[in-house]
């Protein structure tokens, strides 16, 4: 038995995680992104 089951892409089948969220998300929870500038590792 795996307790955590990952596919090779290390992508859980059973929920699809991780996955992109969504603006309503990041809001939800107080969670502002800034975009990287062009270059920027």
């Amino acid at each position: 038995m795996i307790a955590f089951p990952e596919t090779q892409k290390a992508q859980c089948p059973m929920t699809d995680a991780p996955s992109p969220v969504t603006p309503e998300q990041l809001k939800e929870l107080s969670i502002k992104l800034d975009k990287l500038e062009e270059g920027t590792p």
